[in-house]
């Protein structure tokens, strides 16, 4: 399922499974968004969801907005990027 947040978010959505969800589709952009407030590692249930719904949605960007974890991580076959939100917010 896809709901968009606003109509002045166009292109932006959430992404809710039978056993996943994604805070944020950026469809413009191809990139799927998940956010996480972990200080220490990733919560493999976040990298779960990604992998599941990029698997539907065909995403070419898979990104884990964290709190300060900043780095790369491969599943799949798939390249995840966990980007620092003060990062994040700053490009």
């Amino acid at each position: 399922m896809l709901s968009t947040l606003d109509n002045q978010l166009k292109g932006l959505y959430y992404v809710k499974g039978k056993d996943f969800e994604i805070y944020f589709y950026d469809e413009v952009n191809s990139r799927l968004l998940q956010v996480t407030y972990t200080s220490d590692k990733i919560e493999e249930r976040e990298i779960r969801s990604l992998l599941k719904a990029e698997e539907m949605l065909r995403a070419k960007e898979l990104i884990v907005i964290t709190y300060d974890i900043e780095g790369e991580e491969e599943r799949e076959g798939k390249k995840i990027k966990l980007i620092p939100l003060y990062k994040f917010l700053l490009t």
